[in-house]
């Protein structure tokens, strides 16, 4: 079996696989514009919407520190029969997690709203029977953060957490030669090529995080992109920007993308998702992407409309 995608790379539908959903570019040739504070109709783009999807990091908060007017958005919403989902690319916490930090900041949720990019990882290895039907016997060598652990635990998908193993440094060619592959991991990040038929996984692929004070710090994807060319495969994206989200999405909550809207901050991950399943594509100013990103966005990228916050977007 060729090197085609498992190991979990930083960052679940438990048990149904699926497949990607032909993309849908359709985008208006300009996105409609709401930024004058005195004017409600950003609010009237949800009329005839029953689900928003909502990205969290530059959306809700930026760090620690709660965007203004989000909480109050949210219960809004909810309060007009909303059906909200938080949907991120973030792998650093699992679902529970996320709700602690959710309610820590002010804002209402459950883990069964919450589809975090490390569920996700958990997910798709439990929907292709990773270590079962597939690869049988076999477990994951994870390169990510504690909230994919709790995930992969939950799901019962065997792991090796590559950061508490300690390591040696392979910074020369006798040190590559002196490493020791251990035959019993089916899903590896490291060493692809020494254990062929193994999977390639990640929990997403953005090349840059948005950390507030106008700061960047490399993302997911520079170590994804570090993987792939040195293995030769290619890794599955299972967070947004990637083709697997989607159908999980439509077959997890019975999706409608005719009365969905996808809310984030980036166009290469959040508006992507939303054209990719022809659900409302909605841009808010406070995070990554700003209007002259829109602006110039090609259709494929290209949000439906553009508001100041997710405060401005519930008519607050």
């Amino acid at each position: 079996m060729a090197s085609r995608v498992a190991a979990t790379v930083n960052g679940g539908e438990a048990g149904v696989a699926v497949s990607a959903a032909a993309p849908s570019q359709t985008a208006p040739s300009a996105p409609r514009v709401f930024l004058d504070p005195q004017n409600d109709e950003a609010a009237r783009l949800l009329d005839g919407i029953d689900t928003l999807i909502l990205d969290c990091d530059g959306v809700l908060w930026t760090g620690s520190k709660t965007i203004a007017g989000a909480p109050e958005a949210l219960q809004l919403l909810r309060d007009q029969g909303k059906r909200l989902r938080f949907v991120t690319n973030n792998s650093s916490k699992s679902r529970a997690q996320y709700v602690s930090k959710f309610r820590g900041l002010g804002i209402e949720a459950d883990a069964s709203e919450v589809m975090s990019s490390s569920y996700g990882a958990a997910a798709y290895l439990q929907s292709i029977g990773f270590g079962i039907s597939l690869q049988p016997g076999k477990k994951v060598l994870l390169l990510g953060p504690e909230g994919v652990e709790h995930e992969l635990a939950l799901a019962g998908v065997p792991f090796v957490a590559a950061r508490g193993l300690g390591l040696p440094i392979y910074d020369s060619p006798d040190a590559m030669l002196r490493m020791e592959v251990d035959t019993g991991i089916g899903a590896v990040v490291v060493g692809l090529r020494e254990l062929p038929g193994c999977f390639l996984v990640a929990t997403n692929t953005d090349d840059f995080d948005y950390i507030g004070g106008g700061r960047t710090m490399p993302g997911t994807g520079c170590i994804v992109a570090a993987v792939e060319t040195a293995s030769g495969s290619k890794a599955v994206n299972v967070g947004k920007g990637g083709p697997w989200l989607f159908p999980f999405l439509c077959s997890s909550l019975g999706l409608d993308p005719a009365r969905t809207a996808v809310v984030g901050d980036r166009l290469d991950t959040d508006i992507a998702l939303a054209r990719e399943g022809g659900m409302l594509a909605i841009l808010p100013l406070t995070g990554v992407a700003t209007l002259d990103d829109a602006l110039a966005a090609p259709p494929c990228k290209a949000p439906d409309a553009v508001v100041s916050s997710v405060a401005a977007l519930a008519g607050l």
